[in-house]
């Protein structure tokens, strides 16, 4: 059954009310006929053919319209359906570059690991980071645009009382519905957090994904402030957008994921269900949790017992100190208690494309894969960390840089790698045009490398 939506304007409503007047002409007109019984000639058998052949046609246009179908379904895409010089994105960085912009001041970093002192449990504990913390946490209010279809059609198998086996199994295959795709505007909630307190705020990207209008509400206040778009990352599910505030905002400073232990106690703030500014808390149930994100990439995620719900996305995971180790992002819906987390240092990595809005990645034309103890010691590596090249694809940054099958990196860009994890985590923020410096282990020699990264073709390779 066919429903027009409420949220649908002028113009959309008139296309749906033209689409079921397409669908009623084809499929189920009223058949209109004048029997002249002047006209009406005598069969054989002295019975009117005219009458017989009339309720013949009136049968089978009743079966047609019987079998006729209308059905309603959303396209799950990550295509964009608004485009980006639309006003609901901020264009204030677009003609900066990764060189131009210092971030070092957009957020506040949380306190050093060595040198805090373990957080006294007690009945309050939960009550007193909760008040400390709440007022950088928001709410999210969105209006966007879906992408729907409407397949109009028969189903031929209707027809008939009973299937005929031959001609049953081609009315299955052939497609008699033919899809008529149309836009519509639904409404979503998610969470945020500040972490500048001119208005700067992380959010995750299936949030605001295809949004005309975002409004913030802060704690404990009615009042809903516009937002724009900064910059969005499909591929590590982040965001950044800005408000306008009256007054410098409560910040909440950004910790060291890479730190935080397995069975370490969180926080998950957020707005489930529309429940405003809600409170649950848990452990660290398992760090570095790798999954298939939306966009197909992999990620690494923090997992957490603590109830995560429609509504926190985009929320922060905290830790006894009030600092964010990650944005909550997914549960399984299969599951009880298994929430996933972006790791805040995953965030830290893409910030300058959020910023910048820029999120293409760059391509360097190697393959590499975590090393074994095995493979180290038959290239005679002794060293802690690394990665193996497997592959370096022809004319491609990495050949050009030098780059060769089984080399040793164990240094990118002046960090060293201690897990293969690290290593991807620094790729997902390099750009086209970016340089890298590489440290590889070659023939029990460490030798320095450069390169530089180049967009990525259908034809090429990660």
């Amino acid at each position: 059954m066919y429903t027009l939506s409420p949220n649908l304007n002028k113009n959309e409503t008139r296309s749906s009310i033209s689409l079921m007047t397409f669908f009623l002409r084809q499929c189920g007109p009223s058949v209109q006929m004048k029997f002249d019984m002047n006209d009406i000639s005598e069969a054989p058998c002295g019975k009117p053919r005219g009458i017989f052949t009339s309720s013949a046609f009136l049968i089978l246009w009743a079966l047609m319209f019987l079998s006729c179908t209308a059905s309603v379904t959303t396209k799950e895409t990550q295509k964009p359906a608004v485009n980006k010089k639309a006003a609901i994105f901020d264009k204030r960085f677009q003609n900066l570059t990764f060189k131009d912009i210092d971030l070092r001041r957009l957020w506040v970093e949380g306190s050093d690991p060595s040198k805090r002192e373990n957080i006294p449990i007690h009945n309050n504990t939960f009550a007193e980071i909760a008040e400390h913390v709440k007022h950088g946490v928001v709410n999210l209010y969105t209006r966007r645009l879906e992408k729907k279809e409407v397949k109009f059609g028969i189903s031929p198998n209707q027809l008939f009382l009973f299937k005929i086996p031959i001609l049953s199994k081609i009315f299955d295959i052939i497609p008699f519905q033919v899809p008529i795709p149309f836009k519509t505007e639904a409404f979503s909630l998610g969470s945020g957090f500040i972490i500048n307190e001119r208005g700067y705020i992380l959010t995750n990207a299936h949030v605001i994904h295809n949004t005309t209008d975002i409004h913030v509400v802060l704690a404990g206040e009615i009042k809903e402030y516009p937002a724009k778009i900064i910059g969005m990352d499909p591929v590590t599910d982040t965001a950044l957008i800005k408000m306008e505030p009256g007054s410098p905002l409560t910040v909440l400073p950004l910790s060291d994921s890479d730190t935080l232990k397995t069975g370490e106690m969180v926080i998950a703030m957020g707005n489930p269900l529309g429940l405003k500014h809600s409170i649950t808390s848990g452990i660290v149930s398992a760090k570095e949790r790798v999954a298939p994100n939306l966009s197909g990439e992999v990620l690494d995620f923090i997992q957490t017992d603590s109830a995560i719900n429609p509504g926190n996305s985009g929320g922060p995971l905290l830790n006894l100190y009030g600092e964010v180790v990650g944005i909550n992002t997914a549960i399984v819906t299969d599951a009880q208690s298994i929430g996933f987390a972006v790791p805040i240092n995953t965030v830290k990595e893409v910030m300058p494309m959020l910023v910048l809005g820029q999120t293409e990645r760059g391509w360097f034309g190697a393959k590499a894969i975590p090393l074994d103890t095995g493979k180290a010691l038959d290239l005679g590596y002794t060293g802690k960390g690394g990665v193996l090249v497997v592959e370096v694809e022809k004319e491609s940054p990495a050949e050009k840089a030098g780059l060769s099958p089984n080399d040793i990196v164990i240094d990118l860009n002046g960090r060293e790698l201690q897990s293969f994890l690290i290593f991807r985590r620094i790729l997902l923020g390099l750009a086209p045009g970016q340089e890298i410096r590489m440290i590889i282990f070659r023939n029990g020699e460490k030798k320095e490398i450069t390169g530089t990264l180049i967009k990525k073709t259908s034809k090429k390779a990660e």
